[in-house]
């Protein structure tokens, strides 16, 4: 980058300031020259403008106007020729003036040095400026894959490129949890960057590829079909780690795909385990050495079990593996079953994982009988998938649950076929009768825990039993009658009228 002070301090250029001393600073990105008093449509920003003043009149009302329209257009700054060919000799005080007012460096131009002298030394420095970034990204190339090799390359990588660097580079693994950070980058810094990438995850609708800019950060995907790692860097490089910032990336990518190839016999070995431990015949004893050897230390161990998409398996295998270090993982016929030590880690990890899918749960077993918490769990995912949420073996309500599969319509018109006696009454004789039958068979017919719980005698309880099998023609001394009043009493608190 070159700026107008450089330009200024150039002997070969002999140019002079005429206004805008403390505006130096402004990069220059070409030379170009225009007569025109309107030029801001043919600028892009960062020209430093030539002019000889031809078509401009010489007044500050003019001027001013010419002056704004330059910096409207992002000019870097106005430069007048002088010469005793051209309209002037030296800068005239209006122009001087409303550079003053507009706030745009102002530069006069010897009449000894030519425009295209000017031009040719822009250009030329830019070049040079541009071999020389290029040489420094070449040698910082050459220092990023040498220590590419070493004993621990992610962080020797960060390293080297701290040197290279001012800007933050945050490696994170396929879930957005923190790897490595460069090491001037703060904990805040480190922070930020993980929630833009949570955030931009979020919006793409799971996972990001390729490249893409998020406020300050850039975030590379590490990792074709399924996200490995994610890159994170500050977007505001200079040139030379502009340049190096491809190679950095490439051999992080590189280490990220090593590591995770190196990862998969254990994979392989524990997907392995998990299917032995599934044996339905398998004895405690061996169960007991298999789960040791996968570092399990608990006695009780539970099977989840989730149905993804087809073309989400391999992401979300990715994400359990990266988010449930002790769990054991495989998939099988479509489903993607998790044993795991740790009951509420399973749940909440797979309830943010795999939000929105289908999730059976079964039930905390030994190591022996892990076949029964998978069989469990795999009879609930078509519960999980009618009632939207994860359902688990330990629910207590069993009938609640399975009323929540029923759609409300049909379960409200069930309820109201078997009540609809008791619906006829006037409305106190149609509460206490419709307490009575939920408390009586809540305790199993019982007429003094029923009267208990009521706070009337035990023949009040007797009689409005009596009354409820008049009224509905059910005995209530048949099992089934009573199941099928203990089921609308149900379907009703599940699906109430609105």
């Amino acid at each position: 980058m070159i700026t107008v002070a450089d330009a200024v301090e150039a002997p070969e250029l002999g140019l002079r300031v005429v206004s805008g001393h403390e505006l130096l600073e402004v990069p220059i990105t070409l030379a170009h020259v225009s007569e025109l008093v309107t030029p801001r449509e043919w600028l892009r920003g960062g020209e430093l403008l030539m002019t000889v003043g031809l078509l401009l009149d010489m007044d500050e009302t003019s001027c001013i106007a010419y002056l704004e329209d330059c910096r409207a257009g992002g000019v870097a700054a106005v430069a007048l020729g002088l010469g005793p060919r051209l309209p002037y000799q030296e800068c005239p005080e209006p122009l001087r003036r409303a550079a003053d007012t507009v706030g745009v460096p102002l530069l006069e131009v010897p009449a000894e040095v030519p425009f295209i002298a000017v031009t040719k030394w822009v250009f030329a420095t830019m070049a040079e400026q541009e071999r020389r970034d290029l040489d420094a990204a070449m040698s910082a190339n050459r220092r990023l894959t040498q220590v590419a090799t070493a004993s621990t390359p992610l962080a020797a990588l960060l390293d080297v490129w701290a040197e290279i660097s001012d800007d933050d580079c945050v490696v994170t693994d396929g879930v957005g949890r923190v790897l490595a950070r460069t090491p001037h980058t703060s904990d805040q810094v480190a922070h930020e960057a993980s929630d833009v990438l949570h955030t931009a995850v979020e919006k793409a609708g799971g996972s990001l590829t390729g490249w893409s800019l998020h406020g300050r950060f850039e975030i590379h995907t590490v990792g074709d079909h399924v996200p490995l790692a994610y890159v994170i860097l500050g977007a505001q490089m200079n040139p030379v780690a502009r340049h190096s910032s491809t190679v950095l990336v490439s051999l992080l990518a590189l280490e990220v795909e090593r590591r995770h190839v190196a990862a998969q016999p254990e994979r392989q070995r524990r997907a392995t385990i998990f299917g032995q431990l599934m044996r339905p015949a398998i004895k405690p004893a061996h169960a007991q050495q298999l789960a040791e050897s996968v570092g399990w230390r608990s006695t009780l161990v539970q099977v989840a079990v989730v149905k993804p998409c087809p073309a989400e398996t391999d992401a979300l295998v990715y994400r359990l593996r990266a988010s449930l270090s002790p769990a054991l993982i495989r998939v099988h016929g479509g489903l993607v079953e998790i044993a795991h030590p740790e009951s509420d880690q399973l749940i909440n990890t797979i309830g943010s994982v795999a939000a929105g899918l289908p999730v059976g749960v079964g039930a905390p077993v030994g190591v022996d009988a892990l076949a029964v918490s998978a069989t469990q769990a795999r009879s609930l995912v078509l519960v999980s998938q009618q009632v939207g949420r994860i359902v688990t073996s330990a629910e207590g309500e069993t009938v609640r649950l399975l009323l929540g599969v029923a759609e409300p319509r049909v379960l409200r018109g069930f309820a109201d076929s078997v009540l609809a006696p008791l619906d006829q009454l006037d409305g106190r004789e149609r509460i206490d009768l419709l307490r009575t039958l939920e408390e009586w068979l809540r305790v199993n017919g019982s007429w003094d825990p029923a009267a208990a719980r009521l706070s009337v005698h035990r023949n009040t309880v007797r009689n409005r039993i009596e009354r409820i099998a008049a009224l509905t023609g059910r005995h209530l001394d048949n099992g089934d009658d009573r199941m099928e009043l203990w089921l609308a009493l149900k379907a009703r608190a599940a699906a109430p009228r609105g």
